[in-house]
């Protein structure tokens, strides 16, 4: 069952014509943890929509991926993995784009001497799901250095980047990777002291993208609002809350799948 997220109070706009328009999330956090970081989110493109919206997110990446290829979400914030695959079958649009780039950043305990996966040949790296980005990755890395094999570096799955970190201080992992953009958010993390050893190569970043059927006037509005968050302090409190530093706009061919996952592809 898909996992309906409640911001605080009720979502509203003044006079909502029809359905509300739906914003999903791909279910890179707990869905409580969604619903309080995107919970401002959903306000303001409320506000800027004149329409309900409805925050939604998936507990498993498969289920989100299924609905997001459907055309469920009139609005969705995806990986870039999940955009490109969305905007081959689906008229999506780019609205913007995190300013940082992403890659998977391999975490350890701090008295590990880690500088690259040859240094864990033989060892297990607790990853999240397959379909997430940080898997593919990962899983990119690793063929293009010749340590996919039984003789190289093995991943193991988990559901969240906690369990995945909880995996490195119980012994079971040797490290584990996690997203760049989602490491500030694991700086609590007691049971013992990790720090980040090296990164893979960096992809475009995390995306905000709008169904066609919204209407180029709703979608230039919505790129609009998001790329100007940084320069007004309403906007700056939805991304302080986010814990991202804000968006710019998507270049064209920025997500093409075959740039994405060249080897894959060719």
């Amino acid at each position: 069952a898909g996992l309906g997220l409640a911001a605080p109070r009720p979502i509203r706009a003044a006079s909502p014509p029809g359905h509300p328009m739906v914003l999903g999330v791909f279910p890179y956090l707990p869905a409580l943890q969604i619903g309080r970081r995107f919970g401002p989110v959903a306000s303001a493109i409320a506000e800027i929509c004149d329409r309900q919206v409805s925050l939604q997110t998936k507990s498993t990446f498969s289920a989100f991926q299924q609905l997001l290829l459907q055309g469920h979400y009139d609005l969705a914030v995806v990986h870039p993995f999940l955009c490109a695959d969305a905007m081959a079958v689906q008229p999506y649009w780019p609205i913007g784009r995190l300013r940082e780039d992403l890659s998977a950043l391999i975490v350890a305990p701090i008295e590990r001497r880690l500088a690259q996966f040859a240094d864990l040949r033989g060892e297990i790296v607790a990853t999240p799901p397959r379909l997430s980005a940080v898997y593919q990755l990962v899983e990119h890395e690793l063929a293009h250095q010749g340590l996919a094999g039984p003789d190289g570096v093995a991943l193991e799955l988990f559901r969240t980047q906690t369990a995945c970190m909880h995996a490195v201080a119980s012994g079971t992992a040797a490290a584990c990777a996690l997203p760049g953009f989602a490491l500030a958010q694991h700086k609590s993390f007691e049971p013992i002291a990790m720090e980040p050893k090296f990164a893979t190569a960096s992809i475009p970043g995390i995306a905000l993208i709008g169904h066609g059927r919204l209407g180029e006037r709703t979608l230039g509005r919505l790129r609009e609002t998001v790329l100007g968050w940084e320069a007004n302090p309403a906007g700056r409190r939805v991304l302080e809350n986010l814990g991202w530093s804000g968006f710019k706009p998507v270049q064209a061919g920025e997500y093409n799948a075959a740039r994405l996952r060249p080897r894959a592809d060719t």
